[in-house]
């Protein structure tokens, strides 16, 4: 019984109760700790009261401020607290790590309830391992299981062998016993017990060994280094993500890094006559380098003088270090620079160089007939297609490219004596005939032709170019681009300063068709259609485009000719901005004011100004509002060329 009860008990049977009408009127418990009432000159008058205050349970004589704390769900000692860890009930509880269900000493609390983590026992003799506590069966494992201070009695297990001393066994080489040592180990997970540098948990270096046991070589290995892995080992990396790697190296020019042989490189330093088209013995021509490869040609920086011809092969041709510093030069050859007439398709692909200076495609004819009843009269003609680049009937992707100084001779006719001479040109960069061909990337300047001064397109070819762009080109008809019957799509494309002596000073259609989205045609000149000019039975759509100061109409569209323009600003031009069709300015988006260009010095060289628009551009946010035109920050198409989801170039 808890002694509290029994005193109250003895109250109940001893005392005599006061009488009637008197009962514990102006009274205390008793117990000397007072309810905060009353008031006595002594500390217990003798009659029940006591001058000292702070019981918190008046009616119970063993709850007050000197009395003890017990596990009862009361506050004895009236401090606020209830059953605190000093009670003098309190058992003591012992930390259990290991979680067996038996803990140590150290660290022991007392405590009315029991805290997590804790148990009432305290024998222990290994709280780090819940395989060993007192009463656990003893197995053949090298340690105190029952915590009897013997190890491993009455039981026998299995040992294997370390044959390499790396404390880890072969699991199929076994013993019974249950003790280590003399080369025996319980642990079985050796994955070669011939190699000390081996097993699990160890460090992984580059030694082309497995040392951690995981089934992997040489991975995350501490002394690796950053960079594209080369397991052919030909000194150059699968394209990928950047890693720690043992055979990493800088580069990751490798199409095939299964087969040494590929790619093919070529060296405009080279010295070697009997090259391989490896790191160390190059190609000294790019010729060379495709008409060795199988899957793709790595070009090294310099000037090649020479002209290609893919012939036919699926192949990429790379020049690694950019348009800048890798180029084709092709002044005095007599052909085009780079040649597709051999049924190439979109897996030949050219990357990455400066093409400049070619002569062009050449196609000579000549018919003779009598004249003057008695002599010969000999026509003769000469077709230049394509300086540049020369495409026919073939659908090659060409892409990070710079055409420059591609320069065809002027349409001519003359005569001498019997004979005549008519010379004609198309493309000054590129000439497409039967072509499907891709652009991307491609910038083209300063190039020249009769027909198309950069670039002409037949009626048998449809031509995809985006983040391209037209400066300085120049030609009788269509200074930057002619479409002869085709079709020409271009998105996020730039022309600028691109000059026709008669029509068509940025883009000429004839009697083909032009899908314009995110173009800015700017500073164009021509006689007539300086911007875009579609004649015959030609079509142009416009979307989200700007065409600016043109010298002549920006717009002028033939009658049998038909123009959808939308969201497009056609702004300056030296006559009228539309001719020949009505002018949508002021419906479907279409706006005629200043693009505020953020920097345009009309200095006569276009490739040194900035095309893109001012914060306060009537052309900002003003393109199409469908969210499938949106910038690539996410807001509204701005017009022109740096405009919608792949403006950013």
């Amino acid at each position: 019984m808890h002694p509290r009860s029994s005193l109250l008990l003895g109250l109940v049977l001893g005392l005599t109760l006061p009488a009637c009408g008197l009962l514990n009127v102006g009274k205390a418990d008793e117990d000397d700790g007072g309810d905060g009432g009353g008031s006595s000159t002594d500390d217990n008058d003798g009659d029940g009261y006591s001058i000292a205050d702070g019981d918190c349970d008046d009616d119970d004589p063993f709850i007050n401020p000197e009395g003890k704390e017990y596990c009862d769900g009361v506050d004895n000692d009236c401090d606020g607290a209830i059953d605190e860890d000093d009670a003098s009930d309190a058992p003591t509880w012992y930390p259990d790590a290991d979680g067996d269900g038996h803990g140590t000493e150290e660290d022991a609390i007392t405590a009315c309830e029991r805290p997590e983590g804790y148990v009432v026992k305290s024998d222990d003799c290994d709280d780090a391992d819940a395989d060993n506590f007192p009463d656990n069966d003893e197995s053949c494992d090298g340690q105190d299981n029952d915590c009897d201070d013997e190890v491993d009695e009455g039981v026998t297990g299995t040992l294997y062998r370390d044959e390499d001393g790396d404390g880890f066994g072969d699991a199929f080489v076994t013993q019974d016993g249950c003790s280590e040592g003399d080369g025996w180990v319980f642990d079985d997970s050796d994955c070669d017990d011939g190699d000390d540098e081996r097993f699990p948990g160890n460090t992984e270096v580059c030694d082309d060994k497995d040392n951690d046991c995981d089934s992997e070589i040489d991975e995350d290995a501490v002394d690796g280094v950053l960079g594209y892995p080369d397991n052919d080992g030909d000194g150059m990396g699968a394209p990928g993500e950047e890693a720690v790697l043992c055979d990493a190296v800088e580069n990751n020019w490798d199409c095939d890094d299964r087969d040494a042989g590929e790619p093919q490189v070529v060296d405009a330093d080279s010295i070697w006559t009997e090259a391989d088209g490896s790191l160390d013995f190059p190609h000294m021509n790019i010729q060379d380098g495709i008409d060795a490869a199988s899957d793709c040609v790595v070009v090294m920086e310099g000037v090649y003088r020479e002209a290609i011809d893919f012939g036919g092969r699926r192949i990429t041709v790379t020049g690694v270090s950019g348009p800048s510093s890798t180029i084709i030069d092709g002044r005095g050859l007599g052909s085009a620079v780079v040649t597709f007439d051999s049924s190439e398709t979109a897996s030949s692909v050219l990357d990455g160089f400066t093409i400049r200076a070619g002569d062009g495609y050449v196609e000579s004819d000549s018919v003779s007939t009598t004249c003057n009843s008695t002599e010969t009269c000999t026509d003769y003609y000469d077709m230049y297609c394509g300086g540049g680049v020369f495409v026919d009937g073939a659908d090659p992707i060409l892409r990070n490219l710079v055409f420059t100084d591609n320069e065809l001779p002027d349409a001519s006719v003359v005569e001498d004596g019997n004979d005549t001479y008519t010379t004609t040109s198309f493309g000054g960069a590129g000439c497409f005939l039967n072509s499907s061909a891709t652009l991307h990337h491609v910038m083209f300047e300063a190039n020249a032709a009769d027909q198309g001064g950069a670039l002409y397109v037949d009626d048998y070819s449809a031509i995809d170019i985006d983040q391209g762009a037209f400066y300085m080109n120049r030609a009788t008809d269509g200074g930057a681009i002619q479409v002869d019957g085709g079709s020409v799509t271009l998105i996020n494309v730039l022309t600028a300063g691109n000059e026709a002596d008669d029509d068509g000073g940025g883009v000429l259609i004839v009697d083909g068709s032009l899908s314009a989205t995110n173009v800015t045609l700017a500073y164009e000149t021509a006689s007539t259609g300086a911007g875009i000019y579609a004649s015959g039975s030609s079509s142009a759509t416009v979307l989200n485009s700007i065409v600016a100061n043109a010298s002549s109409q920006g717009v002028l569209i033939d009658s049998g000719a038909s123009y959808l323009g939308s969201y497009s600003n056609v702004y300056g031009s030296g006559s009228l901005n539309y001719a020949g069709t009505t002018d949508p300015t002021g419906v479907s988006g279409n706006i005629s004011s200043n693009p505020l260009f953020t920097d345009i010095s009309l200095d006569g060289d276009y490739t040194n100004d900035d095309y893109t628009l001012r914060s306060t551009s009537p052309s900002v946010d003003a393109g199409n509002p469908s969210s499938a035109y949106d910038d690539a920050d996410g807001t509204r198409n701005d017009m022109g060329a740096y405009g919608g989801p792949d403006g950013d170039w």
